[in-house]
């Protein structure tokens, strides 16, 4: 009789499906299958806080497209992926949580780490179990991967109690299926396509907003020939940025509603396009006006007609709705809709140039940008992180490719500390491309010690702080209250050598205070071939609206 271990179970599903790393903090409760994992090629990442481990396997699913995985062990470990996962379930993010559990026969009696877990992630997650029998372990992670990454994708929580992960079976009882997810997508109703298209034939001033449904269906190269045949301008958005590039010509602005180009492009268009994204915070319900013709396309069902009155919805996978819609509308170019367009976009660039230029002391942020700029190309990574800081990054940055530009923006949640694990993730996933993290010095907190896990692990990215010494954001929004007899309360930082602190946990810094020096400073920091930080001291009394 072959026996074979429940951690060894775990890591066969996860081999079959694919799996690379798994990010977390080792634990008696999961060892088993993190022991499995690293001897059988699946590398496991031992981070300094189980947040960032969740996180990680976020920024992975946000860079490759794929799924993520994250482990913890029983009780504290399992609820400090909370944050995490809260952000991945917003963002619609495939992540499998692998989480340890006390032994069934501790349950209710007080031992050690025995907490009622799955009651805290079922209402986080698409998908929660608790696995009760050793010998089918395989069935529910199978299931729980496709649960993660099939339909509208989102974080899944299984929980392995101890006695079942270090638990040996007879393996010839041991039940293995040949696929665990299928690898076809749904496509729209014909009837639906055809007046999709006859629509959008006839519209004078149409655009296309693209999100994460476009990113996780790999729709690029549909996307890209949709409208390139039909001259539509298009916007992308969270996981969709940079899915067809910043450059390409008929590339709008991020879609958000408060960028202004965004916004006034939307309020006069007469057909609307939405493609796997959902109005919320960032891309307001009201920014839709009354007369636009909407179309839209989402995976699930129920979400077509969430918020928005649409003419014609589409329930079906992106990619294969474009397929189908490419030879159905007819070639155009629309090109006084967007003559109209650029002329706005050119304002609003006219108006920014002396900011980018600017050599004032302390330094200006809009600068700050400008010469992380002039540093990103096709091969890099941009990760943002923090208030202000996402603001100024998502209006200057570019996104050059399918999973290249992601942060803290990604959707309505807006944890700060997401920027140190995205980044690493996103080089673990992409090690020829430059990864660059711009931060502000409140979200570095979070992550700072991960650099620790960076070094151990040969995770070689460039993070440049902005640093203005206070939670920037939340001083502007409370300025109406900041009068003389009531002072801002808590908001203020101390002026940190964070470029000292990643030195000194082996890393490389740079501190940079006067505006000429920032360019030459990232250039060194990148050249260093270790995970560095370029400490850029900005003025406090700057945001993005002034």
């Amino acid at each position: 009789m072959a026996e074979i271990r429940g951690g060894t179970l775990v890591q066969e599903i996860l081999k079959k499906e694919g799996v690379k790393y798994i990010f977390g903090i080792p634990g008696g409760h999961i060892y088993p299958m993190m022991e499995s994992c690293e001897e059988n090629g699946i590398q496991f990442i031992g981070v300094r806080h189980e947040m960032t481990a969740a996180m990680m396997a976020e920024g992975w699913a946000l860079t490759t497209g794929d799924f993520g995985v994250c482990t913890a062990t029983a009780g504290p470990g399992v609820t400090n992926l909370a944050t995490g996962i809260a952000n991945a379930e917003r963002n619609c993010s495939p992540v499998l949580c692998l989480a340890g559990k006390a032994k069934v026969v501790e349950a209710d009696r007080n031992e050690l780490q025995d907490f009622n877990q799955i009651d805290v992630y079922k209402s986080m997650t698409r998908h929660a179990r608790s696995v009760q029998e050793t010998q089918r372990i395989p069935e529910y992670v199978g299931r729980g991967i496709a649960e993660a990454t099939t339909g509208r994708p989102g974080p899944v929580y299984m929980e392995i109690p101890r006695d079942i992960m270090e638990g040996y079976v007879d393996e010839a009882k041991v039940e293995y299926q040949k696929t665990y997810r299928l690898a076809n997508k749904p496509a729209g109703n014909p009837a639906d396509i055809e007046k999709a298209a006859k629509i959008l034939d006839q519209a004078e001033r149409p655009v296309v907003i693209a999100g994460s449904g476009a990113f996780y269906s790999k729709a690029q190269n549909e996307l890209k020939e949709f409208v390139e045949k039909t001259g539509i301008p298009f916007f992308t958005r969270n996981a969709a940025r940079g899915l067809v590039p910043d450059s390409h010509p008929l590339f709008v602005a991020i879609g958000a509603t408060g960028h202004p180009v965004c916004a006034g492009v939307i309020q006069n268009a007469d057909v609307i396009l939405v493609l796997g994204t959902r109005p919320g915070y960032i891309l307001k319900r009201e920014s839709f006006p009354a007369g636009a013709r909407i179309i839209r396309v989402d995976i699930d069902a129920a979400a077509v007609t969430d918020q928005l009155d649409v003419e014609v919805g589409i329930a079906g996978d992106v990619k294969e709705v474009l397929k189908q819609l490419i030879p159905a509308v007819k070639s155009n170019t629309h090109e006084d809709w967007m003559k109209a367009i650029n002329n706005g976009k050119s304002q609003i660039v006219q108006g920014a140039l002396p900011l980018l230029s600017s050599d004032q002391n302390p330094i200006h942020p809009a600068r700050l940008m400008f010469e992380i700029m002039q540093r990103i190309d096709e091969n890099t990574i941009v990760v943002i992180d923090g208030g202000d800081v996402a603001t100024f990054g998502n209006s200057f940055l570019p996104a050059t490719g399918p999973g290249q530009y992601m942060g803290i923006a990604n959707g309505s949640f807006g944890p700060l500390g997401v920027g140190v694990p995205y980044a690493m993730a996103a080089k673990l996933a992409h090690p020829d491309k430059k990864v660059l993290l711009l931060t502000g010095d409140g979200a570095f907190g979070y992550g700072a010690m991960e650099f620790d896990t960076a070094l151990r692990y040969g995770i070689k990215f460039t993070t440049i702080i902005l640093n203005d010494s206070c939670w920037g954001m939340i001083k502007r929004s409370e300025a109406k209250r900041a009068v003389e007899d009531k002072p801002f309360v808590g908001l203020f930082l101390r002026d940190v050598r964070y470029d000292k602190v990643v030195e000194a946990l082996g890393g490389y810094g740079e501190y940079v205070t006067e505006a000429k020096d920032i360019g030459a400073a990232i250039d060194r920091a990148i050249a260093s071939d270790l995970p560095s930080v370029v400490n850029v001291m900005t003025d406090v009394n700057i945001g993005p609206n002034q």
